[in-house]
């Protein structure tokens, strides 16, 4: 169980996709103060059905294009749009953006590429302007969270991941789902339930189980920590920051707090920060779930 929840904040944390991960040398981030033109071709992120490609496949956009190619049924726009990024090269930024703005425009696959295009060819302006839309418009989804990692180079990848202390209920999703409709006053049941929630890739569902408890029990602390984690944005990191520091001298036992504010740091890449706080939790909890879980980041990351 240990091991599974660090590693989940270690895959949320390298969840790049296919943008900010990219070792090409060049950081892509959509700000026109200090924008150029990007060398190769922008970056192919595709969502598609059946198993994750392996790892050197998923930074290889040939191989992304194949697999939707096998995949995908003949005339899927994810199809459309991996041939016009495949042409980049030759086509030029200009054509391939006009034909990616010839495909359906509802669909976000379509409009994050045109972003990334955009951001590739040096409009920066143009480039944040689309990205925030598919943010906005497909928010927690696999091509909003591509947007946001690339409008925000300058954090993690990915989002920070709610742990709840121990002896929050725990179960399936379905059990979980039916305990809170069977007792809607249980506060701890929703933030297991918004944890299990979190871990099925279900964000929105999480937050709204989260606000749910906070609801049910306002001055808890848990509810407020689990509000501020799951709901942490990376456009106004802030608000979360400012719910956690009072929290650190309001909670009578602060491990919990201390545990998420150092995850939030270490997701802003303030990680000497970060590792203050996580051996603030293992000096006083060592054998809590914070404890554990902070030594085992701790040692990820040194």
């Amino acid at each position: 169980m240990l091991l599974a929840l660090a590693a989940m904040i270690g895959v949320a944390a390298a969840a790049a996709v296919a943008v900010s991960a990219r070792d090409d040398g060049s950081k892509p981030a959509a700000a026109a103060a200090a924008c150029r033109a990007l060398a190769g071709r922008p970056p192919l992120a595709l969502d598609l059905p059946g198993a994750a490609l392996p790892a050197q496949d998923q930074q290889d956009d040939d191989a992304v294009l194949r697999a939707a190619e096998r995949r995908l049924p003949p005339g899927d726009v994810r199809i459309s749009v991996g041939r016009l990024v495949d042409a980049y090269r030759s086509a030029g930024a200009a054509a391939t953006l006009r034909g990616l703005q010839r495909l359906d425009q509802s669909q976000p696959v379509v409009r994050l590429h045109e972003g990334l295009v955009q951001l590739w060819a040096g409009d920066c302006t143009a480039a944040e302007r689309t990205l925030q839309r598919v943010r906005t418009d497909d928010l927690y989804g696999y091509y909003g969270t591509v947007a946001d990692n690339t409008l925000h180079t300058d954090q993690r990848p990915g989002l920070p991941i709610y742990i709840p202390p121990d002896g929050t209920p725990h179960g399936s999703l379905e059990q979980l789902r039916a305990r809170v409709r069977t007792h809607p006053d249980d506060g701890p049941a929703w933030l297991g339930l918004a944890y299990v929630e979190e871990a099925a890739g279900n964000r929105r569902a999480a937050l709204a189980a989260a606000k749910q408890a906070r609801a049910v029990d306002p001055t808890a602390v848990s509810p407020r920590v689990a509000v501020a984690v799951i709901g942490y944005d990376k456009a106004d990191p802030t608000a979360s920051f400012a719910v956690l520091g009072p929290l650190t001298a309001q909670a009578s036992d602060p491990t919990e707090v201390l545990f998420h504010l150092g995850l939030l740091l270490y997701w802003r890449k303030q990680d000497t920060d970060a590792v203050a706080q996580w051996r603030q939790v293992v000096s006083e909890s060592p054998g809590s779930i914070y404890g554990k879980i902070a030594a085992q980041l701790m040692r990820q990351i040194s």
